[in-house]
């Protein structure tokens, strides 16, 4: 007799391991020139005040929920493929977490392409000097969480 258990998708996410095994992470310093000249759409997974404080320029906030349940739905699915216009994606976060999983969703789950995550979020950006619009806090006591950001 085989027991086949499934894993609830919305309630618990799937490793990271899993998740950044399965999708293309990006370099800061490897995207600034797409980020810049426009080449790609820039999603900012995080909550809407996050975003406001402080965000890489030209993005959109399109927030993921936390852990980045919420990007397994089909209306983030439908507030993602619009704030893209066709264009390839990268997404980002604090840490780059929260990102991966949603870029992890919308590639794996929804059929997007040209989905990317950045690689420490935008703590990282921030802490190598790029071009930020406001200012970044990160909590320095999430950092060490696996999932917080």
């Amino acid at each position: 007799m085989s027991d086949v258990v499934e894993m609830p998708r919305k309630e618990v996410p799937p490793p990271l391991e899993l998740v950044k095994g399965r999708i293309e992470e990006v370099l800061p310093p490897a995207v600034q020139s797409e980020v810049e000249s426009g080449e790609v759409a820039i999603i900012d997974t995080r909550e809407h005040e996050k975003f406001e404080q402080g965000h890489i320029p030209g993005a959109v906030n399109v927030p993921a929920g936390e852990n980045g349940v919420d990007s397994h739905s089909e209306e983030f699915a439908a507030k993602f493929a619009e704030a893209t216009e066709g264009k390839p994606a990268l997404l980002y976060c604090n840490t780059g977490n929260r990102s991966a999983r949603a870029t992890d969703a919308l590639t794996n789950e929804h059929g997007a392409e040209g989905v990317r995550s950045l690689v420490g979020g935008v703590k990282l950006w921030d802490d190598l000097d790029l071009p930020v619009e406001g200012t970044v806090e990160v909590d320095e006591d999430a950092d060490d969480e696996e999932d917080e950001d």
